[in-house]
């Protein structure tokens, strides 16, 4: 049997994103951090854009 831990998002290495070992959430909170934000429509992920701060 195989137990997943909800990883820090320190502990998150290429590795484990090549394997997709990280959760959308934890993807989604990277992804914030460098300033991305995910394009959805109908409850679908359509992309990904870099989003614009002023």
């Amino acid at each position: 049997m195989t137990v997943i831990y909800e990883r820090k998002l320190e502990e998150i290495t290429f590795l484990n994103l090549q394997k997709g070992e990280v959760t959308l959430m934890q993807l989604n909170e990277i992804y914030n951090r460098f300033g991305f934000v995910f394009v959805g429509s109908a409850g679908k992920i359509k992309g990904i854009k870099k989003e614009r701060r002023n």
